[in-house]
C-alpha cells in the first residue's frame, strides 16, 4: 500500500499517476517474482498471475497478491499437516473431496509429471513406454477417458523429507494426457501431451503428509524497499 500524499502531488494529477505508479509497482513485483523462479519453482506463473491491482485513487495505491499458495510461499509456512487445506478446498474442476465408510474425508489429487523425473525416477524402459500408452483424453462432457496406465513396479518410491516412504511407485497408474478428444487426434505429432498420476489423501497415513514448512520468500518487502527508484523509473 503506498500513500501518494507523501510524493507532494497536488489532488488533480495524483489519479492518472497514480494509476502508472500501481502498474510500475505489478511490473516490478513480477520481475522479482521472475528473478526469483527458482525458489517458486512450478508456482511462478500462478504467483505472477496473483501480482493484482485492486486500488489506484489520488491519495492511495494497492497492489495485492492473490492466491493460497502464492502466499503461502510469500508469508512461509511453519510445519503443518497438509490435509488441513487438501481435505477442505477444492478449486473448480478438481477431484472432489469424498468420505468413506466412517465419514472421514480422502480425494485423488493429480501429480503432474515432467519427463526428466519419468527418466529419473522410472527404470530404463520407463519413459520409452510412456510414449507408447495410449491416450486417456477429455471427453465431451469434461470426463476422462482412460487409456492405457504405466505398472507398478517400473520406479523407485518417494521418500519425503521426513524421511516416510510412499506406498506407491513414482510412476504407478501413470497415464499419458493428451489435449484433444479423438484417439486419432491423439496419434498426431505435435499434440499436447503429457503425463499423471493420482495419489489419494486421507487421515490412514498421517505422517505421509506433514510438511516440514518453508520460509517466506518476502518479495514484496524486496518491491517496497524500492519503491522510490520504481517511482523514478515510472516518472512519478
Amino acid at each position: 500500500m503506498i500513500d501518494l500524499r507523501e510524493y507532494g502531488l497536488d489532488q488533480r494529477s495524483r489519479q492518472a499517476r497514480a494509476k502508472r505508479l500501481a502498474v510500475a509497482i505489478a511490473a516490478a513485483w513480477k520481475a522479482t517474482a521472475h528473478e526469483n523462479g527458482d525458489s517458486l519453482g512450478s508456482v511462478l506463473r500462478d504467483y505472477k498471475r496473483g501480482i493484482t491491482i485492486t486500488q489506484a485513487t489520488p491519495d492511495l495505491v494497492i497492489v495485492t497478491l492473490q492466491g493460497i499458495v502464492p502466499n503461502l510461499l510469500e508469508q512461509g509456512q511453519p510445519p503443518h499437516d497438509m490435509r488441513d487445506y487438501l481435505l477442505r478446498t477444492v478449486r473448480p474442476g478438481a477431484a472432489p473431496i469424498r468420505r468413506d465408510k466412517s465419514g472421514r474425508p480422502y480425494r485423488f489429487i493429480m501429480f503432474r509429471k515432467k519427463v526428466a523425473e519419468i527418466r529419473r525416477m522410472g527404470d530404463t524402459a520407463a519413459y520409452d513406454d510412456a510414449k507408447s500408452m495410449s491416450a486417456t483424453m477429455s471427453g465431451s462432457e469434461g470426463k476422462l477417458i482412460y487409456g492405457a496406465r504405466m505398472d507398478s513396479g517400473r520406479s523407485r518410491h518417494y521418500i519425503n523429507k521426513s524421511g516416510v516412504r510412499s506406498i506407491s511407485d513414482a510412476l504407478s497408474g501413470m497415464v499419458k494426457l493428451v489435449g484433444i478428444t479423438t484417439e486419432a487426434g491423439a496419434s498426431r505429432a505435435g499434440s499436447n501431451t503429457t503425463y499423471a498420476t493420482w495419489r489419494t489423501v486421507s487421515y490412514k497415513r498421517p505422517e505421509a503428509w506433514q510438511h516440514p514448512g518453508r520460509p517466506a520468500l518476502n518479495l514484496a518487502r524486496i518491491v517496497t524497499d524500492n519503491i522510490n527508484e520504481i517511482a523514478e523509473a515510472a516518472g512519478v
